[in-house]
């Protein structure tokens, strides 16, 4: 071991010294060496969340309704804080949001990056998600990052349908960013006269 180590260190030195097209052959080398050293690729871990959470993301239902049915918690936090509701939000999974839906979830909690489940439905445009998520109970005005509410959000994407949905689950057309702007001052400085008319419709 100590051996490798030392040739670790001497290739690493030898791609400082050259410019990218050596570097890139002598990351080619080094690798064949790795291959008949006896290093095997299964010794490098890769990291993976839970299975719920990587069912979740993947839209495998089967898998999640396995998972949980072994016990497994739906509140269980990956490795960004989030929950499988979350991972199923940011990447689209309406019929995984349904099934976790119907087991106990934390709806309105915030993974590591501020998002909730609805404002990762929201950046998304997915009005279908948006609306299992209202329906279910979330928070319209819970903030997502940088303090932003959701329909804050929506108005300043130009996210019409989703702007709807939330107008639709009484949505405070008050609330303000972090920059103090509220949703109609974003559709004014953007220019999304359909929001700026729907939003003016609910007294915003």
């Amino acid at each position: 071991m100590p051996r490798l180590v030392a040739r670790v260190y001497i290739f690493c030195m030898t791609c400082v010294q050259y410019g990218r097209l050596r570097s890139a052959a002598l990351t080619l080398l080094f690798l064949l060496f790795l291959a008949g050293s006896g290093v095997q690729a299964q010794q490098v871990p890769i990291l993976r969340d839970n299975a719920l959470i990587e069912a979740a993301r993947a839209g495998d239902v089967e898998t999640l309704k396995t998972a949980l049915a072994a016990g497994q918690s739906a509140k269980l936090l990956g490795r960004n804080g989030q929950t499988a509701l979350h991972a199923a939000s940011q990447w689209g999974r309406a019929e995984v949001v349904a099934v976790l839906l119907s087991d106990e979830v934390a709806l309105d909690k915030r993974a590591n990056d501020g998002h909730t489940a609805l404002s990762y439905a929201v950046l998304r445009n997915n009005k279908e998600i948006v609306g299992q998520l209202l329906a279910a109970g979330a928070d319209a005005d819970r903030t997502g990052p940088n303090y932003e509410p959701p329909l804050v959000m929506a108005a300043r994407l130009g996210h019409d349908a989703t702007v709807a949905a939330l107008l639709a689950a009484r949505a405070d057309v008050q609330a303000t960013d972090a920059t103090g702007r509220t949703a109609r001052d974003w559709a004014t400085a953007k220019r999304h006269r359909k929001i700026l008319a729907a939003l003016m419709a609910s007294g915003g």
